[in-house]
């Protein structure tokens, strides 16, 4: 299995996320398609801000309980990624806005308050809902061991 992101041009916030099942005689098949956004601006080499450059990054790893500066809860941590004018992407997840615990919180960036919370400092970032299906479908399907973004 493997994850892949699908960048909409049009309007970041409104991406998608796929969890892909790769077939020996025929083609990738979807496993589950999510809504997904990803920075706050298009251009992939903007740290921060752009989305995830195209190419194929390793799943490091993924929890239920991160509890990072930052993204706390359900996270999963992909491979750093250099962009075509050799600005380092690192520091990159698949995430949502939720409490170390996977729950809701009272402030900003730990509570999911509408389709604004698809924007990111350049991570993919799902609603609570979505990354725990996603989570649980990964357990139950296998897990993802690579993400490969596309435009």
């Amino acid at each position: 299995h493997y994850l892949k992101f699908d960048k909409n041009w049009d309007d970041q916030s409104q991406s998608a996320l796929y969890l892909m099942g790769s077939v020996a005689d025929g083609p990738d098949q979807v496993v589950k398609k999510y809504r997904a956004g990803s920075g706050t601006g298009t251009d992939a080499c903007t740290r921060f801000v752009g989305w995830l450059p195209d190419g194929k990054y390793q799943v490091e790893f993924h929890r239920k309980d991160f509890n990072g500066s930052l993204i706390k809860g359900y996270a999963i941590k992909v491979s750093d990624m250099r962009c075509a004018n050799g600005t380092l992407r690192d520091e990159l997840f698949v995430h949502s806005e939720m409490t170390s615990s996977g729950g809701q919180g009272s402030a900003e960036g730990f509570r999911w308050d509408g389709p604004k919370d698809y924007e990111s400092a350049g991570c993919i970032k799902l609603q609570p809902a979505d990354i725990k299906n996603l989570f649980a479908t990964a357990d139950s399907k296998g897990w993802p061991t690579s993400l490969t973004v596309v435009s």
